[in-house]
């Protein structure tokens, strides 16, 4: 048997982030028993369907059989109850394919000439790709579904953190690369997805597969950038995604979260990162304060203007931060390096030693030459200057006598 069709047969599973978010979610019990009993009211299931018919035609079973043949067996495939109606929207030149749920209704609309662009195996893959919206929000007694609408709800709300829209946009964009193995799942085979995926942004009427699945690896080769959109990933992404499934590549979930979820980046946390942010700050600033001329009651007061729980630890394991430091963004690192700029100015009674203690930290956590350009942009020095500088403050914390405890390499 071959690796598509033994992973094609696999069970399809939620993603661990979706999973993640769900168990969240459900631990705010009032919030999530609120959205679990919020039901669909008759007259907006009325006003869908006129709104629906204004603006669509509705393709009937007798002159359109194939495809609602094709819609059952793909239900078949991935195991699902949907009644299913198909339509074509009115006055549309966009290539596009949407599905509105209502209870075991799954309403699908195709917008633009798509009947017409994708043969049949390809129209089998959209129609498997909308369908799998469906199984994700039928899975585990319609928890995902509660999951989409609680987090989209509180991303469309103003008053909503950015953290909380980073949160809904990850959510979203996992849910296309689910929904992509469900069409697998149904095709069987991962290149007549990614022809869908490429006539649909291009409008060929001819693509190849493999040719655009080199071109996909080639992009990631070069640039290794997350996804910046907000509800579909890239088609290339999509590909790579794809072939990695068909592959059952052991680095699966690894690969697409450097695709999805990125590096760590301070300006784009979602509410996973952004607890992982605070609690990695306050191991930064523990190894700050490591040594014990660094307690003075200035330095002190500004751990707690981060923390204002902030308690000196005589252990701190830098392991953690070191390996988020691999896999970080230039923003990252500039605002570590202000926080090291903070606590090396805030005591002038200290004198150079802080300076010469918080480069040492930088060149630990490979911070160095971030910090180093920092330094000498808000100190307003020369390259001279700074050498100078940078001389004399390594001279004086030589001179300290610190002990053992005090040291920041106890840990490596």
């Amino acid at each position: 048997m071959s690796d598509d069709l033994m992973e094609s047969k696999a069970a399809l599973e939620p993603f661990p982030y979706h999973k993640m978010l769900r168990d969240h979610l459900k631990s705010r019990k009032k919030t999530w028993q609120w959205f679990k009993d919020e039901k669909v009211k008759t007259q907006q299931i009325e006003s869908f369907k006129k709104e629906l018919l204004k603006n669509t035609y509705r393709l009937d079973t007798d002159s359109h059989r194939n495809l609602y043949q094709m819609a059952q067996d793909i239900c078949v495939d991935l195991n699902i109850d949907a009644q299913v109606t198909l339509y074509q929207e009115n006055n549309s030149l966009q290539l596009n394919a949407s599905i509105s749920v209502i209870d075991q209704e799954a309403h699908i609309v195709f917008s633009g000439n798509i009947l017409q662009l994708l043969d049949e195996k390809q129209l089998k893959a959209l129609l498997a790709h909308e369908l799998s919206h469906y199984l994700f929000y039928k899975l585990e007694d319609g928890e995902y579904e509660i999951t989409q609408r609680i987090i989209l709800a509180l991303a469309n709300d103003s008053r909503s953190e950015d953290s909380i829209i980073e949160t809904a946009r990850i959510f979203q964009l996992y849910l296309e690369l689910f929904c992509d193995a469900g069409a697998f799942k149904s095709c069987r085979e991962h290149y007549t997805v990614i022809q869908m995926l490429i006539k649909l942004n291009t409008g060929l009427s001819e693509v190849n597969a493999q040719s655009y699945l080199n071109q996909a690896k080639e992009i990631i080769n070069q640039d290794d950038e997350a996804t910046n959109q907000q509800t579909h990933p890239e088609s290339y992404i999509r590909s790579i995604a794809l072939d990695l499934k068909a592959r059952n590549s052991r680095e699966y979930h690894e690969e697409l979260h450097k695709l999805i979820e990125g590096k760590w980046d301070v300006n784009s946390l979602d509410i996973f990162e952004q607890e992982k942010t605070r609690a990695l700050s306050r191991d930064f600033i523990q190894i700050i304060l490591r040594p014990q001329w660094m307690n003075s009651s200035a330095v002190l007061n500004l751990a707690q203007q981060f923390f204002t729980d902030f308690a000196r630890e005589k252990e701190v394991d830098t392991t953690k931060l070191l390996e988020r430091l691999k896999h970080t963004t230039p923003s990252t690192k500039s605002y570590l390096s202000y926080v090291l700029l903070d606590f090396a100015r805030i005591d002038s009674e200290l004198e150079k030693l802080p300076i010469a203690h918080t480069l040492e930290i930088a060149e630990l956590l490979g911070l160095i030459e971030e910090y180093e350009r920092v330094l000498r942009k808000e100190l307003k020095l020369s390259v001279r200057s700074f050498k100078d500088l940078k001389q004399e403050a390594m001279t004086d914390l030589s001179n300290v006598n610190e002990n053992q405890d005090n040291s920041i390499y106890d840990n490596e």
